[in-house]
């Protein structure tokens, strides 16, 4: 589920951290990586069970809608189809979803009136709307409604990211990742196949665990040398004047390069050069790009990585 890019913005997190002395020792810092990652698999799942909330939460209004005093004709017959929602019953009956909602012990009750408010903003929507009174009533329109709610409700409710973010401060960055996960995952289902609701590993990848690992702690290791390197690169710039993000940037990417053999040394340039854009300062990806081009030129000529395959140097 997490990519690389992800798990390298995990890695430069717990790094800024470590350097400024909020996370002790290097197993504390492993400790928190993984807790981070564990996180934003379980952020999937939460944001997934909404589904199920939304769908409640719309059968409740239904019902009392309909046995108010002065109920309206449309008030007394409620439109089905977005309670009955095929995507919706597909998740919930799940064995995998259901198993992993209560082994967390995942839950919105704590926030009703978010829940609300998505079904007002819901309700409210000429997406909505024309997804209830279509006269086709099939499984690419059910698909098609949830995919607007998690590919446009949900990314665009300034709500839920509040709360979210309230909830969890490892959710911060993540929400708009995992929201599009949902997305892949729910446009993979096919009508009639149970099959293919599949859900995603935390992992992408099987090596991508020991890559996490190795990153983080080969750079928390050798950090020392790193900023040596960084100085001898730096011109007419006093390294204590660069940016403390951009110092953890520079060192990552360093220990990316010499540490993996097997991945390109032009992916790791450009991956760092976009988080510092990213996350940095607006002159941040110019300046790494600059400093990181001199150094790798400097870790060449010192022959101080070595890389396997094809097309990796």
């Amino acid at each position: 589920m997490l990519n690389r890019r992800v798990l390298r913005i995990k890695v430069l997190q717990i790094i800024y951290a470590s350097l400024k002395k909020e996370i002790g020792s290097l197993q504390k810092a492993e400790n928190e990586l993984f807790f981070s990652i564990q996180k934003t698999y379980d952020l999937y799942w939460y944001l997934l069970l909404l589904t199920e909330e939304i769908t409640a939460y719309a059968a409740k209004i239904a019902d009392i809608r309909k046995n108010k005093k002065f109920a309206t004709e449309k008030e007394k017959n409620p439109n089905p189809k977005f309670i009955n929602n095929r995507i919706t019953k597909l998740i919930a009956e799940n064995e995998t979803f259901r198993n992993k909602i209560n082994e967390k012990k995942l839950s919105w009750d704590k926030h009703p009136e978010l829940i609300k408010k998505i079904y007002r903003i819901l309700e409210e929507s000429e997406v909505f709307n024309k997804y209830l009174y279509e006269k086709d009533d099939n499984f690419r329109n059910d698909k098609r409604i949830i995919k607007f709610i998690f590919s446009e409700l949900l990314f665009n409710c300034k709500e839920l990211y509040a709360s979210l973010e309230e909830d969890s401060i490892f959710w911060t960055n993540d929400i708009d990742y995992v929201l599009l996960k949902i997305t892949y995952t729910i446009d993979n289902i096919k009508n009639n196949r149970p099959e293919t609701l599949i859900f995603p590993e935390i992992f992408k990848k099987e090596d991508d665990k020991e890559f996490v690992k190795t990153l983080l702690r080969n750079t928390l290791v050798n950090k020392n040398e790193y900023l040596e390197i960084i100085e001898k690169n730096v011109v007419n710039w006093d390294i204590e004047r660069i940016a403390d993000f951009d110092k953890v940037v520079l060192i990552t990417a360093i220990s990316e390069i010499i540490k993996f053999p097997s991945i390109p040394v032009k992916v790791s340039f450009n991956e760092y050069i976009e988080l510092a854009k990213m996350f940095g300062t607006p002159k941040s990806g110019s300046f790494i790009n600059g400093i990181l081009d001199k150094i790798i030129k400097y870790l060449t000529e010192k022959e101080m990585f070595i890389k396997t395959g094809r097309g990796l140097a």
